[in-house]
């Protein structure tokens, strides 16, 4: 029986998982129909469990009869969560319920807390859920013991047209008739999927230019605005019926294709103004998929975009904001509001321009409005040193919170209530941590970029990880060695008498531009992706354009690590051949996989 992971659990047989045996199909797929019935009760029971609330007790019996199964069906719930306390009754059923038909409900709260939970493990968006914490629940094949025996599985090169330093996006693991695929979006509207199992091509499909604006020819005006497919695609969740890949081609239409197909089932929907914009990694909550734009790229405004799938109408935040550039887009809360991280430029409160900011949205009846948000008391400073918050914020429980880790360049962290930003004066943050990395204020390549990483371990312990691109400037506990071109890092969250704050706990070996890290089954992967980030040249002048930065580049490395320690369990050494930009990897089903310039794709896992 493969194990499962819920909510930290990592390694532990869920309760109910045993019972599976007892049901034949039928079985499995009344009790499916009737957590269907169940929907909204069940969403609202697992939510007060994960933010650890207490939840009314109710017997095995009654809740046996309310959902037509038996009590003997829920005699081996889980007991405790993992912070050690008992859960309620009707906890450990929903659990077990969960635990025993391996049943995805494809809700947005679901996916937004806890990623997916098909019996099929899959990674169908940027940073595995809309709360974009990277975190891979259900991976059970990979651990820390086995991890050093890590293999090439399988590589395939694809036709793929580089537009600037980009070639494919993070890849996407998903089922579909009986395989599992990867999709991956190529910079030139190249769309693949391949069979995870062997790299084979299932289908291809070279998205037609929808714009009546015409294709311009060439790769842009620099490495900032390429002309390239940027935004990391997202496939509807399991369980939804009939499933699509979405797509924000570099003409500026999403384009929808059956995912076992690739066919193009709808006319391509403009969302943007115009073509050649830079938007970032798609988020689908509630029948919505939201993205950003930054760098103004082809005319476009920076702002947050809403797509009503149900409707076809596109909603644009205002005003415009300063780039909105984290690259797994914007991140979805609990409630579905919608938060992103904003660029240097223009700050004025009254007018809604919040440069150097997390701004937090709602969209209700096509309309997006602006909820609340956060600025940094030292705005001004980071804003003339060009330290943009630059990524994209990762959202986690804890008891009755909802809590936001945000960071950028400047190089420190900022631990934030979601329910109040940043108190009456939109300053004041639940903490922030000293400055943790880029003690330089270099704004090139130091800091923090792309997106960050959260875990609860076993014990309870909340983690928090993100990529660095310097050595650090305070004291972790535990170093694996200098890290001169940075790395990862990870903090813990403290609870010192109800005040909240991230402490530091382990630095990875020396990674040369570490990508976002992925965390699965106690077990950290991430990329050091070689690429050359500099931007000034100063011996020539001017700026370094794709070509040079290009020739700067090293080949990409895949390290494993101890997700407590640091330690490194696994590296690829020098298997990979080419360097990659802001693509990131995935994780599923023993299977990691990941793209690189040279328009090669890479499957590792365990034979």
């Amino acid at each position: 029986m493969a194990k499962h992971s819920l909510n930290g659990r990592e390694g532990t047989d869920l309760a109910g998982s045993r019972n599976l045996g007892r049901y034949d199909l039928n079985k499995q797929v009344e009790v499916q129909r009737t957590l269907r019935r169940h929907e909204t009760e069940l969403q609202q029971n697992v939510h007060k469990l994960e933010l650890k609330e207490e939840i009314p007790p109710l017997d095995r019996q009654t809740f046996a009869n309310s959902y037509h199964t038996s009590p003997e069906d829920l005699s081996n719930v889980a007991l405790e969560g993992p912070d050690g306390r008992s859960r309620s009754k009707v906890a450990r059923a929903v659990l077990s319920l969960f635990a025993i038909v391996g049943f995805e409900l494809g809700s947005p709260w679901m996916a937004a807390v806890h990623g997916q939970t098909s019996a099929t493990p899959e990674w169908n968006t940027a940073s595995f859920n809309p709360a974009r914490d990277a975190w891979q629940r259900n991976e059970t094949k990979i651990n820390p013991e086995n991890a050093k025996n890590l293999q090439l599985l399988w590589k395939a090169k694809l036709e793929v047209k580089t537009m600037g330093m980009q070639s494919f996006r993070e890849p996407l693991i998903v089922s579909s008739g009986g395989k599992t695929l990867t999709i991956l979006a190529g910079s030139s509207n190249e769309i693949y999927a391949l069979d995870a199992d062997s790299g084979a091509v299932v289908w291809k499909k070279k998205l037609a230019w929808a714009s009546e604006k015409p294709e311009e020819p060439g790769e842009g005006s620099s490495y900032i605005c390429t002309n390239a497919l940027s935004a990391t695609p997202v496939v509807t969740p399991s369980g939804a019926g009939e499933r699509f890949v979405y797509v924000i081609a570099s003409d500026g239409y999403l384009h929808t294709l059956a995912l076992g197909s690739g066919e193009e089932k709808d006319a391509p929907l403009q969302v943007l103004p115009e073509p050649h914009g830079k938007p970032y990694g798609l988020n689908l909550v509630n029948n919505v998929i939201y993205t950003i734009t930054g760098r103004a790229c082809g005319g476009n405004p920076n702002a947050l975009y809403a797509v009503n799938l149900a409707n076809k109408k596109v909603t644009v935040s205002q005003p415009p904001q300063a780039g909105l550039w984290g690259v797994a887009g914007a991140t979805i809360g609990a409630d579905g509001t919608i938060y992103f991280e904003s660029g240097d430029g223009v700050y004025d409160a009254k007018s809604g321009r919040l440069s150097t900011s997390v701004e937090a949205f709602t969209f209700s009846n096509d309309t997006l409005t602006l909820k609340d948000y956060y600025t940094p008391s030292n705005y001004e400073w980071l804003t003339k040193r060009d330290l943009d918050m630059d990524a994209t914020a990762v959202i986690f429980p804890y008891k009755s919170q909802e809590l936001m880790v945000a960071s950028g360049k400047e190089g420190r962290f900022v631990l934030i209530d979601t329910k109040s930003m940043g108190g009456v004066d939109h300053m004041t943050p639940v903490s922030r941590t000293p400055l943790i990395t880029n003690t330089s204020a270099n704004l090139q390549t130091e800091g923090t970029w792309g997106s960050h990483a959260s875990w609860l371990d076993a014990d309870g312990t909340r983690w928090v990880l993100a990529p660095t691109g310097s050595p650090v400037a305070v004291k972790f506990p535990i170093t694996n060695g200098k890290a001169p071109n940075g790395g990862v890092i990870a903090m813990k969250l403290e609870d010192k008498g109800g005040k909240l704050a991230l402490a530091p706990v382990w630095q990875s070996r020396n990674m040369i531009t570490a990508e976002p890290p992925v965390i699965a089954n106690g077990v950290v992967y991430v990329l050091a992706a070689g690429e050359f980030t500099g931007q000034a040249n100063e011996t020539e002048g001017g700026l370094f354009n794709s070509e040079q930065r290009i020739q700067r580049s090293v080949p990409a490395k895949l390290f494993l690590l101890d997700a407590r320690t640091g330690k490194e369990l696994y590296s690829s050494g020098d298997q990979v051949a080419s360097f990659l930009h802001q693509a990131g990897l995935s994780v599923a089903g023993g299977r990691v996989i990941f793209g690189t310039f040279d328009g090669t794709i890479y499957c590792y896992g365990l034979k």
